[in-house]
C-alpha cells in the first residue's frame, strides 16, 4: 500500500479533511484536521482524488483535543471529537457557505452567524441500537455490515445511555422524554410520548414517530421560522410531522392560519390532536397527502409563505417543480442535509426567488450533520 505525506488544509463535507499530494490530486484523510502533516497510506485512488487512512500524524493542529469516546474512528457516528467546538462549528459553517455561495445560489451577505448548540453531549432523545450475532448492541460499524457493541453513546441522554444493559430484540429503539422518561419502543405497540418543546409546549407523538432529537437547538429552530413567518397571515407547512411548527406559529400569532400536508397518516392524526391540545384548532388544518398534491385554494393565490421540511434526501423531483410553481410569496426551507438542499434551491432560484438568508443551526454536534435555515423571496 502507498504510503504519502500530506498537508491537510481543509474539512470536507462529512468532516474528512482535505490535503493535496506531490502530484497535485486532492486527498481525503478521516481523523485529520487542517494545519496538520500527516502520514496516511492511500485506500482509493481514482483519476482526481484519493482516499487516505491516517498513520501518523507528523505535525499536529492547535484544535486538536483528546476524544473521550473509546468508539471514535471506529463508528461513524461522531466525526468531530478530535477537534475544539469552536473548531467543528467553524468548519460546518463552511461547509454551507461552500455548498451555496460557490455555486451562486446564496449572495455572502444572506449568510447569518451559525447557532452553535448548547450541549455537545448527552443530548440525543432517541437511540436505535442493533443486535450483533454475539448478542451485545450496538451501532453499524464503518463498514455499514459489521455491528460495533457500545456499553454507551456520548451522544445520547444518560437515561437512555442506562437502558442499553437492558434491551432486547434485533433492533431496539429507545426513546427519552422529560415526560415520560427513558423507555425502550416496542414495534407492536409503539404507544404514545410526550415532548415538552421549550418556549412552545407539549406534543404528543407516536413512539416510534418522528421528532427532532435535540430539543434545546429545535426550540430555536421554531424562533428563528417565528421571527420570519410573522405577519404573514398565511402559512402552507409542507411535511409537517405532528404539527410542530404551524401550531407554534398560530400560538404565536392569533391573525395566523396554516394548513398542513404530511404523508403519514399517523402524524396527522397527532397534528390534529396537538392543535386541539394548544387551542388553534380553528386555525390550524392538517391533511393526510403528498406533499405535490397541495390543496386547489393555494393553486389560485399568491400571498401565503410555504414552509417546508422535508427529509435528508430532500424533495422529490416531480413534487419540487409543483411547489416550485405555486408562486408563494416567501419560502422558508427547513433542511437537514446541505447537499440536497443546494439542488432544491436550484430550482427556486431559476423561477426568480431570492436567497434572504441562511443560517447553519447545530442540531446534531459531533456528526457530520446540520440543520439549514433558509428564507427566500420572490422577487
Amino acid at each position: 500500500m502507498k504510503i504519502e505525506t500530506c498537508q491537510i488544509t481543509a474539512l470536507a463535507y462529512g468532516g474528512a479533511g482535505i490535503g493535496r499530494l506531490p502530484d497535485g490530486r486532492v486527498c481525503f484523510v478521516p481523523l485529520t484536521l487542517p494545519g496538520e502533516l500527516v502520514e496516511v497510506s492511500l485506500v482509493e485512488e481514482k483519476k482526481r482524488f484519493v482516499r487516505g487512512r491516517l498513520n501518523k500524524i507528523l505535525s499536529s493542529s492547535d484544535s486538536r483535543i483528546d476524544c473521550e469516546c473509546p468508539h471514535f474512528g471506529s463508528c461513524p457516528g461522531c466525526v468531530y471529537r478530535h477537534c475544539t467546538y469552536q473548531s467543528e462549528i467553524y468548519w460546518k459553517d463552511r461547509q454551507l457557505r461552500d455548498f451555496l455561495h460557490r455555486s451562486g445560489l446564496v449572495a455572502e451577505d444572506a449568510f447569518q452567524e451559525p447557532f452553535a448548540a448548547p450541549e455537545t453531549d448527552f443530548y440525543r432523545n432517541k437511540l436505535t441500537l442493533h443486535r450483533s450475532e454475539t448478542g451485545a448492541y450496538g451501532y453499524y460499524a464503518l463498514d455499514n455490515e459489521t455491528i460495533l457493541p457500545v456499553a454507551g453513546c456520548r451522544l445520547a441522554k444518560k437515561e437512555l445511555n442506562e437502558l442499553i444493559p437492558s434491551v432486547s430484540g434485533e433492533n431496539a429503539l429507545l426513546r427519552f422524554t422529560d415526560i415520560n422518561g427513558a423507555r425502550q419502543i416496542s414495534k407492536e405497540a409503539p404507544g404514545i410520548l410526550q415532548e415538552d418543546l421549550p418556549g412552545v409546549g407539549i406534543f404528543e407523538v407516536s413512539g416510534s414517530g418522528f421528532f427532532q432529537t435535540n430539543l434545546s437547538v429545535a426550540a430555536e429552530l421554531v424562533r428563528q421560522v417565528k421571527k420570519f413567518a410573522s405577519g404573514s397571515g398565511e402559512i402552507l407547512e409542507l411535511y409537517c410531522g405532528v404539527g410542530v411548527f404551524s401550531i407554534a406559529l398560530a400560538k404565536d400569532d392569533p391573525s395566523l392560519h396554516c394548513t398542513g400536508i404530511e404523508l403519514n397518516k399517523r402524524a396527522v392524526d397527532f397534528a390534529i390532536s396537538n392543535a386541539q391540545r394548544h387551542n388553534v384548532a380553528d386555525r390550524c388544518r392538517f391533511f393526510a397527502g403528498d406533499a405535490g398534491r397541495t390543496p386547489a385554494k393555494f393553486r389560485r393565490k399568491k400571498n401565503f409563505i410555504l414552509l417546508l421540511d422535508p427529509p435528508r434526501s430532500g424533495m422529490e423531483k416531480d413534487t419540487l417543480k409543483k411547489v416550485v410553481a405555486l408562486g408563494a410569496e416567501k419560502v422558508i426551507y427547513i433542511s437537514c442535509a446541505a447537499d440536497t438542499l443546494g439542488r432544491d434551491l436550484k430550482e427556486f432560484v431559476a423561477a426568480g426567488y431570492q436567497v434572504r438568508s441562511v443560517q447553519m443551526l447545530d442540531m446534531f454536534p459531533r456528526t457530520a450533520h446540520f440543520e439549514v435555515l433558509t428564507v427566500l423571496d420572490k422577487k
